[in-house]
């Protein structure tokens, strides 16, 4: 939520769930990876210590914040208004954790405004959908839902923004 994929897992096919249209690109396992993968990445190439633990920093938190919102969609076989509440839950928790995450970079500490910028919108989005399901609003459901896929969808970009700033250039 983030973030999301620094290295994506080609080929892995899955059913789709509720939850692959919930978030949109925040897709599972891939997250997880890129963290771990650019972690790796950024020590073989021996980016400066300070560089480097500030992007396993951030990493580490935003990985936490998708795997504690794949855990509610998976727990969740169907969208409703309680689940949508629950991830936007999740990500208020991953905003505040981000927050405190203490970055001196200037272009990281760019990147992770950007962060809190989306997880803000998407955080919202997952709030007026968690409303209208509740109050039986299908029409404003459906178009909160689009807000929340929109926001989702710019978290990709992002998170290859981050990647590439995170890896040494040869």
């Amino acid at each position: 939520m983030v973030i999301s994929k620094l290295r994506t897992v080609k080929g892995v096919r899955r059913a789709a769930t509720w939850g692959d249209r919930l978030l949109g690109r925040l897709g599972y396992a891939h997250r997880g990876i890129w963290f771990s993968g650019l972690a790796i990445a950024v020590l073989a190439a021996g980016c400066s210590e300070s560089k480097l633990a500030q992007c396993n920093r951030l990493s580490q938190v935003v990985n936490g914040t998708v795997a504690e919102v794949q855990a509610v969609v998976q727990a969740n076989s169907q969208p409703n208004d309680q689940a949508f509440s629950a991830v936007a839950d999740r990500f208020e928790q991953g905003k505040a954790a981000i927050s405190a995450v203490e970055i001196s970079d200037a272009q990281l500490n760019d990147y992770k405004g950007q962060l809190l910028t989306l997880y803000d919108q998407i955080i919202a989005a997952a709030r007026k959908v968690s409303t209208a399901l509740e109050q039986e609003n299908f029409d404003a459901a459906r178009a909160a839902h689009q807000e929340f896929l929109t926001a989702a969808n710019q978290e990709s970009p992002l998170v290859d923004e981050v990647n590439t700033y995170c890896q040494v250039s040869p």
